[in-house]
């Protein structure tokens, strides 16, 4: 590192000349770029190591790793280690061998130690905290445990092993939770363990998978609104990015009755205490995060009470997430730097950042919300196992006056489509491939408000999702392909990968 480099970075015109500059090769090794999306436009060596290929060869900072169908995956990890291994092949400097080039920094959503084994092996350094910690923290026992501790209590609630309707009863009567609850497993998609329970009948359907557990969380029942925030914990302090609404559950989007399905970031979303409050109770969870050795990214659920309008910790993902697109390509990032910035700051023993974090956090709170921007992740909600017959490129589409999506020009820029009347589409599976309940079809990026009170999609949401729906086809499958498909392999990109 030379002197120039090693310079303070007092402002945020220094910290764009650095990434500008830096000679670090920085991968991001993924089933699709999605959740770092743009970073290739800040950072001087960023590429993006992915599996599907959403933009068809057509992104310059896509590595594309072939899928030679010679295995099943059955986990994100799982792809990652393949991408790794296949993608970064001869970039790093094997154990042993020394080298004066700088180590190739890789970034995932999820990693495993077998993961950092091999990249111990190809001399590839991961830019993110060790594996054991991040599973740690990723438990939602833990995050209860360092909310309280961090002073941002959660939802009332207990933690308990619990093996009948019988036990789930006298332990919420104990803990005045009331007559209907949520409970929890410590880990998986909301979406897929979370459970809302009112009676034994709604207990007996899950009741296998809570008696498996060691303990759960069961919660009182709450009128709440969702909201999502990222922030980064660093040495320098914990810089906080913006408040954005969740769109959860809504069947047009998703199967999943709890599952996390949208997002949107636009001034009157929430009253100014309530952006205070979380910015207030993330900084602290960031503190409580970096006392206990975790650094970087992650991202925090908050939930409303709108009887009361008290903030509570719903999660807390230590990682980079499916909100990381909007907070990076935010109209606040564009005229500063993105958030995950400081991350990558975080991980560089070669600089001394003297930007003022709560002069960030402050500039944040009063502009991070301007501009209005959304996003929807359209999941496949048939139970049959279909062809996908039509699927739309990814690019900036623009709604016609029936309602129609028209494609304006194939590309891979969120922020070239910026209009009210356009929308960005980030496609996922194309024709030829097989969609099954779950599956992750598109994301689509508009600029206008698609929410409603209740976290599902409002007139306008809904009529922007029957125009990407317009843009798919599907068939059934005939029987000799469903004999040849036991099973299917598809990468799932959810807001915190396929168990959440």
């Amino acid at each position: 590192m030379t002197q120039e480099t090693r310079r303070p970075l007092d402002s945020i015109d220094r910290i764009r000349e650095y990434f500008a500059a830096s000679p670090v090769p920085y991968r991001f090794i993924s089933a699709t770029n999605f959740n770092l999306m743009g970073l290739h436009e800040w950072v001087a060596h960023w590429l993006n190591v992915n599996l599907v290929d959403c933009y068809d060869g057509a992104h310059p900072q896509v590595r594309l790793v072939a899928d030679d169908r010679s295995r099943d995956f059955t986990s994100l990890e799982e792809i990652n280690r393949h991408l790794l291994e296949h993608g970064l092949a001869g970039e790093g400097s094997p154990q042993g061998e020394k080298s004066d080039a700088p180590a190739p920094q890789a970034l995932f959503l999820f990693f495993d130690e077998s993961i950092e084994e091999a990249c111990r092996r190809m001399g590839v350094r991961i830019a993110l905290p060790p594996n054991r910690l991040v599973r740690e923290i990723d438990s939602k026992i833990v995050t209860t445990e360092l909310g309280d501790q961090a002073g941002v209590p959660s939802v009332p609630n207990r933690l308990a092993k619990i093996g009948s309707f019988a036990e789930l009863r006298r332990v919420a009567a104990q803990a005045g939770l009331g007559e209907r609850w949520v409970v929890q497993t410590a880990y998986g998609d909301s979406g897929k363990t979370t459970f809302f329970i009112d009676n034994e009948v709604d207990y007996l359907k899950v009741a296998r998978k809570l008696s498996a557990e060691a303990q759960v969380k069961v919660m009182r029942r709450v009128n709440c609104r969702g909201t999502a925030i990222e922030a980064c914990a660093t040495r320098w302090g914990t810089f906080v990015g913006p408040l954005l609404t969740e769109l959860i559950g809504d069947p047009g989007l998703t199967p999943y009755p709890g599952g996390w399905c949208g997002n949107e970031l636009y001034p009157e979303a929430f009253p100014a205490a309530i952006r205070q409050q979380a910015q207030e109770k993330t900084e602290a969870l960031g503190r409580a995060l970096y006392q206990r050795g975790y650094r970087g990214y992650f991202e925090v659920d908050y939930l409303i009470d709108r009887d009361t309008g008290e903030l509570y910790l719903g999660e807390l993902n230590p990682r980079i997430t499916g909100i990381s697109a909007m907070t990076n390509l935010s109209d606040f990032s564009a005229r500063t730097v993105p958030l995950f910035l400081f991350h990558l700051l975080e991980y560089d023993d070669g600089v001394d950042l003297t930007l003022d974090v709560e002069a960030f956090n402050r500039a944040m709170l009063a502009q991070g919300a301007q501009g209005i921007a959304a996003q929807m992740i359209l999941k496949h909600t048939e139970e049959p196992l279909q062809m996908i017959t039509a699927a739309p490129v990814s690019g900036v589409y623009r709604m016609e006056a029936n309602g129609g999506l028209k494609l304006e020009r194939p590309g891979y820029d969120r922020r070239a489509a910026l209009g009210a009347d356009e929308a960005f589409i980030l496609r996922i599976l194309t024709a030829g491939e097989y969609a099954y309940k779950g599956a992750d079809l598109a994301i689509l990026f508009v600029n206008q408000v698609i929410g409603n009170d209740a976290g599902r999609l409002g007139p306008t949401g809904l009529k922007w999702l029957a125009g990407l729906k317009g843009l798919f086809g599907f068939r059934a499958l005939d029987a000799r392909e469903r004999a040849l498909l036991a099973r299917v392999r598809t990468p799932s990109i959810s807001k915190s990968g396929p168990a959440r």
